[in-house]
């Protein structure tokens, strides 16, 4: 990580129930969890990682598309659901005044040569997930947990790289606590 930037932790989320938090410390064994359902249980969570390490969250971007609503209206209602969860996870990241980066999902699989056009999800999640075990052989790579790896080393990759495009997608009133 670059001398400039102060943080300990670089944490990865793929929000929803089914989704996980993926945790990269210097000297420490990477650290998967499944989404905590709780928001108690979460809150807490954060407030341990801040007790241990200062860590910088990077969040995949959820959002409705206007393919959801007109191809399949059922779809539709569980993004809805997910957006709903995804509201709630980025209020209590800021309530426990962590600092995060919203990612969309095409900025990280893009940046990480991770995208095959027409790809169909099964086959897509089972390559991510083969990529999170090469790149973290510490940590048995799942299907739940594959993409926070993923997000979370795209944290580290985009930190070593372009840290100006963290300090872009930052929120504001952050930048000093980070850079």
């Amino acid at each position: 990580m670059e001398k400039n930037i102060r943080i300990s932790a670089v944490v990865g989320i793929d929000p929803g129930k089914t989704g996980g938090i993926a945790v990269w410390r210097p000297n420490h064994k990477t650290e998967v969890i499944k989404m905590p359902g709780d928001l108690m249980e979460l809150k807490q969570w954060f407030e341990y990682m801040k007790s241990i390490c200062r860590p910088l969250v990077f969040v995949e971007k959820v959002q409705l598309r206007p393919d959801d609503i007109t191809d399949n209206p059922g779809k539709a209602f569980r993004v809805q659901k997910l957006l709903s969860e995804f509201e709630k996870l980025k209020t209590i990241i800021a309530m426990c005044d962590v600092p995060f980066v919203l990612v969309h999902p095409q900025k990280w699989q893009n940046e990480l040569k991770l995208r095959v056009k027409g790809e169909e999800k099964p086959e897509r999640k089972k390559r991510y997930q083969r990529a999170a075990a090469d790149y973290y052989p510490d940590v048995k790579a799942t299907l739940w947990n594959s993409d926070a790896l993923m997000i979370m080393h795209f944290g580290r990759y985009i930190l070593h790289n372009n840290p100006r495009w963290v300090l872009e997608n930052l929120p504001a009133p952050m930048h000093n606590r980070l850079f």
